[in-house]
């Protein structure tokens, strides 16, 4: 990534940490349809409005931290690069 010059690295570093949010959010669904017995309009849209947002709090939580780490990392590296 960081050899073939992509300076957008940063947001492939926070989608990956990100898209955890992804995962649980599609398993919500299915846990939705297969195992409750909810029905109704208020109750579908109360899961689903309380599983979007965990699921963007959660996303932006584990992406920050993507972010952070890949950061990190990246500014390890190149301090330890010997320039001539």
């Amino acid at each position: 990534c960081l050899n073939a010059e992509n300076y957008l690295w940063q947001w492939t570093a926070f989608a990956s940490g990100g898209s955890t949010a992804a995962y649980v959010f599609l398993y919500g669904v299915y846990y939705f349809c297969c195992k409750t017995s909810m029905t109704g309009i208020l109750q579908t849209f109360f899961y689903f409005g309380y599983m979007g947002l965990l699921s963007l709090t959660l996303g932006t939580l584990c992406g920050t931290i993507g972010h952070f780490a890949a950061s990190r990392f990246v500014r390890t590296i190149f301090q330890n690069v010997k320039l001539d």
